[in-house]
């Protein structure tokens, strides 16, 4: 199977003829579309005002003989023919009429720059490090991550297999645990079973929740991945689980299980889980594996990486080798406590991507996933979102915000940074109580690009080599922007 491969936002024609029949294909994303669980609110609800129908995908827009990816990064496998969905920054001219196309080390290292941007996700705890796989061929971003979970997987069920108690409600010839009275009554008097007790009990054993999440999840990416390495893994831990019942599972059921602290290193394997049965979601299609889609958003993407990152460096290293403590910042992703109106009631929420706060200084940084194009001053940036930022510094008090954009494959990463800077007089600032007229605020908003890219032929595609030049040069900016403060 040569996969498509189609980077954000391009159009792609023609329709490959897999995916033209009786409109089967839109049919099937509408479905996975609306079948999406709300976890984490990943997915976004607002629609282009020509569309009516919210029940219309968003991942796929379509046209006639043609069709072009949105904001969603992933795979979708359909009918023999798989499409590799690419984060737009990596997009080069070049590729413009297909007069050139990415090669294999070039989605290679797109790959791993989107499990590196993942790594820093709160919301997943999936190990960081791929220093074990240097000597393993893996092709495809899917495939890398259900290697991932596999390996950890089975590694920490050897060590530790997970049982817990569970309640049971069963028939038995003698009473175990409680009577249940009113089931014995409907279930078994009446039908004349009186010798059939209806009890209620717990009991320990490995057919539980969690277990059985995990047997999902291993059989379903055993239909999917063509690693000889993930399949013996996989079919390691469907073995182990041998005992455990068959059952459909779902993100909800993952939200409901609680691992106490003696299976903690289990948690990184139900993130997995998690990750592969919610938004960012492996969808089975009508009870069967053979279709399905991967796909993830990359506004959140970028969003939960730049607050992650935040948090887990303490420190960022410029290139003078002086140091910016974040610690000495209280982080706080998504911001919630101001709203634009309190009378008569509190609407219009308002929820910054990150606000940092320490004893006499505020910072609000609010991340876009867009490509800044423009000569003149405005660089690229919207209207809206100066109306945004304006509204952030009003509302919250704050003298200084950062528009935080990605770079681009193109773009050096020695650019002038802040690539722009706007100051808003502020004419709606509180009067002062210490001075005797009003004070006029002024909000500075700086604008930035974030170096989260590099070439392959910087790091040869080895993920730890990537990792670290990626972390080295995002400390640098960090620390560059927060020195201004």
């Amino acid at each position: 199977m040569s996969p498509l491969n189609l980077f954000e936002y391009t159009w792609e024609k023609p329709l490959p003829n897999s995916l033209k029949k009786d409109g089967k294909f839109e049919t099937f994303m509408d479905d996975i579309w609306k079948a999406r669980p709300k976890a984490e609110n990943w997915y976004s609800e607002e629609i282009d005002e020509a569309e009516t129908d919210k029940s219309k995908q968003r991942f796929i827009r379509f046209r006639s003989n043609e069709f072009s990816p949105r904001n969603y990064v992933g795979v979708i496998r359909y009918d023999n023919t798989e499409i590799n969905l690419l984060p737009k920054i990596f997009y080069k001219d070049s590729y413009k009429e297909n007069k050139e196309k990415p090669s294999p080390e070039e989605i290679q290292n797109i790959h791993l720059h989107i499990l590196y941007w993942l790594s820093y996700n709160k919301k997943i705890r999936f190990p960081k490090s791929l220093s074990d796989f240097k000597s393993i061929k893996i092709e495809g971003f899917f495939e890398i991550l259900i290697l991932m979970f596999a390996t950890y997987t089975r590694d920490a069920m050897n060590r530790v297999l997970y049982q817990n108690y569970h309640d049971i409600n069963q028939d038995n010839q003698f009473i175990k645990g409680r009577l249940d009275v009113n089931g014995y009554i409907k279930n078994n008097i009446t039908t004349g079973n009186w010798q059939r007790i209806t009890c209620d009990y717990d009991t320990f054993d490995i057919d539980n929740r969690f277990n059985r999440i995990i047997k999902y999840v291993s059989k379903m990416l055993l239909s999917h991945t063509e690693n000889d390495t993930s399949q013996k893994l996989l079919y390691e831990i469907v073995f182990l689980l041998d005992d455990v019942e068959d059952v459909q599972m779902t993100y909800d059921d993952c939200e409901k299980v609680h691992l106490n602290p003696f299976y903690k290193e289990l948690n990184a394997a139900l993130d997995y889980c998690k990750l592969f049965l919610s938004n960012s979601m492996v969808y089975s299609y009508k009870d069967e594996f053979e279709v399905f889609a991967f796909l993830l958003p990359m506004e959140k993407i970028f969003e939960d990486f730049v607050g992650g990152f935040l948090k887990e460096n303490p420190k960022t290293e410029n290139e003078n080798d002086s140091n910016v403590e974040i610690d000495k910042w209280n982080i706080q992703t998504q911001k919630s406590n101001v709203y634009i109106s309190e009378h008569p009631e509190k609407v219009f929420q308002m929820k910054p991507d990150i606000y940092l706060e320490k004893i006499d200084q505020i910072l609000i940084i609010d991340t876009k996933y867009k490509i800044l194009k423009g000569n003149d001053y405005k660089k690229g940036v919207s209207q809206g979102d100066m109306y945004q930022m304006v509204s952030y510094g009003i509302r919250y008090e704050v003298e200084k915000i950062v528009l935080l954009y990605p770079t681009t494959i193109d773009d050096s990463t020695d650019s002038k940074n802040p690539i722009s800077e706007f100051i808003v007089k502020d004419e709606f600032a509180t009067l002062n109580p210490k001075e005797e007229i009003q004070k006029k605020q002024k909000i500075n908003i700086r604008v930035h690009k974030l170096p989260i890219i590099c070439e392959y032929k910087e790091h040869k595609n080895n993920y730890m080599d990537l990792k670290e030049k990626l972390d080295k040069q995002i400390s640098t900016r960090l620390s560059k922007i927060l020195q201004k403060v």
